[in-house]
C-alpha cells in the first residue's frame, strides 16, 4: 500500500435495490478518491458490501487509518417492510382496544387497564398484574415487545413504568410508543413501534455484519446510518429505531446530488435500474413528508424524506399494449444483453421460441417456499432459460405451476429475461456492458410484432422514456408548487404536450423550469439532457452522478432538533415537558456555521 500523507477521510456505502455503491472521500478537499459498484446480493447484504469494498481497497488510493466517518444507507428496512420479513412481535396497548378492522402487524396483542386523557390526567391507574400476565403469555413467543398507552404522547409515565417492569421480568427489547413519535394518533405511534420490533432482529444482524466487516479490513471509523429525512444517526440509536432508516435510499439521492451540483434549489432525478426517485430540493433542505412515510399500504409517522417514484428504470420490461402502444415497467427483468452474458445459448432460444421473456434464476434464498414452488425452482435452475410453457410442460404433475412461479417471482427466486431501456442503449452503441447481438435480436422481434421497423421501435421508445420522465418531473413540481396532484385527463393532455408527448389542436403548451434538473445514476447521461429543449430547463449531470447515493450518506449537515408538550394547568400558566430530542452529525462537507433546529 503506497503511503499517503494523512488525511480524514469518510467512506459511503449505499446498499440500493439494483446496486451496492461505495465512495472513498476526501472531505477537505470535496473529492472522491475511490468508486466501486457492484450488484446488490438481496438475500445477504453485506456479500455486496463487501465486495465493493475490497474493490475499493484494491485501487490503493489511501490508507485504511485515514477513514474516519462511514455513512450507510441501506433498503433493508423499506425491503423487509414490503416483504412481510421480521421478527415476532408481541403488543401490549394500555387503556385502548385496537379496533378489529385495524392492522397493526403484531404477532400477539393484550390489552390491559391504564392510560391518560386528552389533558394528560390519569384516568385509571397502571394495572400491574395484568401487565405481568401479559408478559408471562407473551414471553416465549415473540423477540420484541412494543408497549402503547393512550395518549402517551402528552404523558409516558405508563409506558415508562411498563417498560422498568418488563425489563425485570424478561430480557425481551421493548419498544414504547411514544419514543418514536411526538405525534397524536395511537393507531399510527403503535404502526410504527410494532415496525420498530419486526425490524429490530434484522438490522442488528446487519449491522453486526457491518461492524465485523470494516474491522476486517481494519477500518476503525464512527458509523452513521442515514434516516429517510436525511438526517444521521450514530450506529446505537439505529439499532434501537431501525424504522427510521426506511426510505433512506431517496434522502441519499437528493443530498449527493445537491452536493456534487452545488446547487441549494434544484429538481433531483436519481435513475436506478427498477425506478426513478424525483426529489425537489429547495434551500438547501429536501422536503419531509408531513402526514409521514407510506410503505406498502401502512402509513407511519416516521419522518421521510418528499420524493416522487416512477416505475422507470433501465431494466424495466418494454412491452407493447394495443396497437403499437408502448408500455415502459414498471416490472423489472433482466436486459437480453446481460442474460446472454450468463446463458450463451439465450440468442438461439429467442431465435427457436420467437420470444423475449424467458426464466431464469435469481436468487438461492430457499425461505418460505412450499414443495411445489421448490419442484418450480430446481426444473428452473437446471434448464435455465426456460419458457413458461417449458416449465408447466415439464411439471405436469403440478397443476398450479404458474401459480407457483409466480410466487419465485415475487420472491426474488426467479426473473424473467426481456427487452429493457438497457438494451436499446446497447444497440444504439451509447452502453455496452454486455451481449450486444441480444438486445438486437429482442428489438427486432419486438418491432415486428409491432409492425415497425427496428430504428421506428427504437426512436420511438427511446422518445417514450424521455417523456415518461419529463412528465414525472413536472407532476412533483406542481405537487410541491401547489398542492395539488395534478391528475385528470386535461392536466395530463397539457403535461404531455409540454413535453413532445403529443400535441393539443388549439393550445401550444410550452413550459419551463426556474431551477436546474440534477441527473443520478448510471442511465441519466443518456435519458435526461434531451430535456433541455423540451422543458427549457438547465440539466446538471455531475461527475460520479452513478455513485451520488453513496456521496449523499456522508455528506448531512450537523443539525440538532427537540420537540416538547405544552400543556395548560387548571390553576393557570403551563407545563413545558421535553418529549424527543436527538443530535445528529457527520462530516463537515456543507460550508457555513453548524445549525441547531428547534421545533415543540
Amino acid at each position: 500500500m503506497a503511503k499517503f500523507e494523512k488525511r480524514s477521510l469518510a467512506l459511503g456505502i449505499d446498499a440500493g435495490g439494483s446496486y451496492t455503491d461505495a465512495v472513498v472521500m476526501d472531505i477537505k478537499n470535496r473529492t472522491v478518491l475511490a468508486r466501486a459498484k457492484t450488484p446488490t446480493t438481496h438475500q445477504d447484504l453485506i456479500i455486496g458490501m463487501a465486495r465493493a469494498l475490497e474493490m475499493l481497497m484494491l485501487q490503493r488510493t489511501f490508507d485504511n487509518e485515514e477513514i474516519h466517518f462511514v455513512g450507510l444507507s441501506t433498503t433493508l428496512a423499506t425491503n423487509s417492510i414490503l416483504e412481510g420479513k421480521g421478527g415476532r412481535v408481541g403488543l401490549i396497548t394500555i387503556g385502548w382496544e385496537p379496533d378489529n378492522k385495524w392492522s397493526l402487524g403484531s404477532d400477539i396483542s393484550i390489552s390491559i387497564r391504564g392510560g391518560h386523557d386528552v389533558n394528560g390526567r390519569t384516568e385509571q391507574g397502571l394495572d400491574e398484574k395484568g401487565l405481568e400476565n401479559a408478559v408471562r403469555k407473551m414471553k416465549d413467543k415473540v423477540q420484541s415487545l412494543v408497549v402503547s398507552s393512550k395518549f402517551s404522547v402528552l404523558n409516558p409515565s405508563h409506558e415508562e413504568r411498563a417498560r422498568a417492569l418488563i425489563n425485570k421480568w424478561c430480557d425481551l427489547p421493548v419498544i414504547t410508543g411514544h419514543e418514536l413519535s411526538s405525534e397524536l394518533g395511537v393507531k399510527e405511534r403503535t404502526v410504527t413501534a410494532v415496525l420498530n420490533g419486526r425490524l429490530l432482529p434484522i438490522v442488528n444482524d446487519f449491522l453486526n455484519d457491518v461492524c465485523f466487516m470494516l474491522k476486517r479490513q481494519h477500518i476503525d471509523a464512527k458509523v452513521m446510518v442515514l434516516r429517510g429525512d436525511g438526517t444521521m444517526m450514530n450506529i446505537e440509536t439505529a439499532r434501537a429505531h431501525p424504522v427510521e432508516t426506511i426510505m433512506s435510499g431517496p434522502a441519499a439521492s437528493a443530498l449527493g446530488g445537491k452536493f456534487l451540483s452545488r446547487n441549494e434549489n434544484c429538481i433531483v432525478v436519481d435513475m436506478g435500474s427498477t425506478s426513478t426517485d424525483i426529489i425537489y430540493v429547495r434551500r438547501g433542505l429536501p422536503p419531509v413528508r408531513k402526514e409521514g412515510a407510506v410503505v406498502g399500504n401502512r402509513r407511519t409517522p416516521v419522518k421521510a424524506m418528499d420524493a416522487r417514484t416512477i416505475g422507470l428504470g433501465g431494466d424495466c420490461h418494454i412491452s407493447r399494449q394495443g396497437k403499437g402502444r408502448i408500455v415502459i415497467g414498471p416490472r423489472r427483468v433482466v436486459p437480453l444483453c446481460m442474460a446472454a452474458l450468463s446463458y450463451p445459448s439465450l440468442i438461439e432460444r429467442m431465435r427457436a421460441k420467437e420470444d423475449n421473456l424467458f426464466l431464469i434464476p435469481h436468487s438461492t434464498h430457499f425461505e418460505a417456499l412450499d414443495e411445489n414452488a421448490d419442484i418450480i425452482l430446481h426444473f428452473i435452475r437446471d434448464n435455465a432459460p426456460c419458457s413458461l410453457k417449458e416449465v408447466v410442460d415439464g411439471n405436469p404433475q403440478i397443476i398450479t405451476s404458474k401459480m407457483a412461479i409466480e410466487k419465485l417471482i415475487s420472491y426474488g427466486n426467479v426473473i424473467e429475461t426481456g427487452l429493457t431501456p438497457t438494451d436499446l442503449l446497447h444497440v444504439k452503441g451509447q452502453f455496452l456492458a454486455g451481449d450486444r447481438d441480444a438486445s438486437y435480436y429482442g428489438l427486432l422481434y419486438e418491432a415486428s410484432l409491432a409492425n415497425m421497423t427496428p430504428q421506428q421501435f427504437l426512436d420511438k421508445t427511446l422518445h417514450r422514456i424521455i417523456s415518461e420522465l419529463g412528465v414525472g418531473i413536472l407532476r412533483k413540481v406542481i405537487l410541491d408548487d401547489t398542492g395539488d396532484d395534478s391528475s385528470g385527463k386535461a392536466m395530463n393532455a397539457i403535461l404531455r404536450s409540454a413535453v413532445g408527448d403529443g400535441y393539443m389542436d388549439l393550445i401550444d403548451v410550452r413550459l419551463s423550469l426556474n431551477i436546474p434538473v440534477v441527473g443520478l445514476g448510471g442511465p441519466s447521461y443518456l435519458f435526461l439532457p434531451p430535456l433541455e429543449d423540451r422543458l427549457g430547463v438547465k440539466v446538471i449531470i455531475p461527475m460520479d452522478n452513478d455513485v451520488g447515493n453513496a456521496i449523499g450518506t456522508i455528506c448531512s449537515k450537523v443539525s440538532e432538533y427537540s420537540s416538547a408538550i405544552i400543556r395548560p394547568l387548571r390553576s393557570g400558566g403551563f407545563v413545558i415537558k421535553k418529549a424527543f430530542s436527538s443530535a445528529v452529525w457527520g462530516p463537515r462537507l456543507q460550508k457555513g456555521p453548524y445549525k441547531k433546529k428547534k421545533k415543540g
